[in-house]
């Protein structure tokens, strides 16, 4: 529910509000100026007030605790003087969850952003919440390790918002959602209650697995302080390899003939549509088309290799390659050359941020739809799209080898909701997800409660009201509580 976002106060209302906000906060932290970072809702400005999209917020006192203890007694404190709470990572979210509504304090984890240690002999990583995914990635590869959760937002977005949103990203084909790179957690409860179990083991079943009910809750059961990350060996060599499609069932038969010849080699399976290439390569000039506009679809693979002898994966690769040219019927394969050129095809594939900010208003489904159910579902949104205005322009993309497809539409106003209905009906009808990656927010929290079941929901709503009853953490994210 986003009622709080949608009140309009009047501006003397607004001003009052946050002056006395910032005051009690202000006051309820003074002793504590060392460890936690105080910062008004005046001075905090947009970077605390929005997420990526812009499309949540308001003016919100910023609390940065500078350790695990000042965290844990921060969320205490608030949580004892009944002030709402919005915990912020990296504040590239797309649904709004950790956008500050009024009346919320914002606990940002921009300072405990620590890269603890690395077992080599483990292939574990331990880290603060506030690392941001680029440096655990770097400092993986550093110990000659990989840790293989990847996004566009990768310098920008933190372990501890993958973690809130089980972020899922480039190489979920492979490696699984963040979820499965999770070996062990520290997380502080709505009331400042500090629990850790920080495994650095595969095997723990002593008791319930705790970990897996705050990875993917989006802030609203505890909020992630540190983590232990699983690790893998480092590839030896990567390849980028461009496929030009002509429809998706040539799409579909590639992967699955991809997943057959090259088994974990397959690492990414990325598909762009023709309109998502043309607006970005062509309209933006973001990246290059590989095949000049003669394909419906652009596929990138990547594919991870670990052979000793490199040149033995490359004569298996080439060769496997040619065959699916010709099984496919399409000359269109490229294979980069080098690191640059395999950068100019991913940077086509990771402008899609770029992309929705160059379509004005717009609609942003980040959808899940069974790999057998794409020839139906997909050709149905679409003409249910041309129904309701032919000038519609989408964008479509996505992660095609987990069946996570995301789809742009440029519009506003009353048909925007005609649009969501739609296009959230046909995914539901093929036994789809309506969020595959993204979480719920504030964005999907009606649409959520309107399409899933009741009995699912109030088992939700008991499992958030056992660890915070007052509802103070998070609030109206996922689902409302108000």
């Amino acid at each position: 529910m986003l009622s709080d976002n949608k009140s309009n106060p009047s501006a003397s209302e607004s001003l009052s509000s946050g002056i006395g906000q910032d005051r009690r906060v202000s006051e309820l932290f003074a002793d504590l100026s060392d460890s936690v970072s105080f910062m008004s809702s005046d001075d905090a400005g947009p970077r605390y007030q929005e997420d990526w999209t812009g499309a949540f917020g308001a003016p919100a006192p910023v609390l940065r605790p500078r350790t695990v203890a000042a965290l844990a007694e921060t969320v205490r404190r608030l949580h004892g003087a009944g002030l709402r709470i919005v915990a912020q990572g990296g504040m590239s979210g797309l649904v709004g969850g950790g956008a500050p509504m009024r009346g919320e304090v914002v606990v940002s984890l921009e300072l405990l952003n620590r890269i603890e240690s690395c077992d080599l002999y483990g292939a574990t990583m331990t880290v603060q919440a506030g690392a941001t995914l680029q440096a655990v990635q770097e400092e993986a590869e550093r110990q000659g390790l990989f840790y293989p959760v990847d996004l566009g937002s990768r310098g920008s977005c933190t372990v501890g918002g993958n973690i809130a949103t089980n972020a899922g990203g480039n190489r979920v084909l492979q490696y699984g959602m963040t979820r499965a790179s999770v070996l062990g957690l520290e997380v502080v409860l709505p009331d400042g209650t500090l629990v850790s179990r920080m495994g650095r083991v595969a095997k723990d079943n002593a008791g319930y697995d705790l970990k897996q009910l705050f990875i993917g809750s989006e802030g609203t059961l505890g909020i992630v302080a540190r983590a232990v990350l699983r690790l893998h060996p480092l590839p030896r060599q990567r390849y980028t390899v461009a496929l030009g499609l002509q429809d998706l069932d040539q799409v579909l038969r590639a992967l699955a003939a991809c997943r057959a010849d090259f088994g974990p080699m397959l690492t990414s399976f990325e598909v762009m549509w023709r309109d998502f290439v043309d607006f970005v390569a062509r309209g933006l000039g973001i990246g290059r088309d590989p095949f000049a506009g003669a394909c419906g679809h652009v596929v990138l693979l990547e594919l991870s290799c670990y052979d000793r002898q490199p040149e033995r994966d490359e004569a298996r690769i080439m060769e496997a390659l040619q065959a699916l040219s010709e099984n496919l019927d399409t000359p269109h394969v490229v294979v980069a050359k080098s690191l640059s050129e395999a950068a100019e095809l991913w940077r086509m594939r990771d402008a899609s941020g770029e992309a929705a900010r160059h379509l004005g208003a717009y609609l942003s489904f980040d959808v899940s739809i069974p790999a057998g159910e794409l020839q139906d579902c997909l050709p149905r949104i679409y003409a249910g799209l041309d129904a309701i205005d032919p000038a519609l322009r989408r964008l479509t993309y996505g992660h095609l080898g987990d069946g996570n497809v995301h789809l742009l539409v440029g519009c506003a106003g009353p048909a925007a909701e005609r649009v969501e209905h739609l296009v959230y009906h046909e995914v539901m009808r093929c036994g789809g997800s309506i969020s595959a990656e993204h979480g719920i927010g504030l964005e999907k929290n009606q649409a959520f409660q309107r399409l899933y079941p009741a009995a699912e929901l109030d088992a939700m709503r008991r499992i958030k009201l056992a660890f915070d009853p007052g509802a103070l953490l998070g609030r109206d994210r996922v689902f409302g509580l108000s």
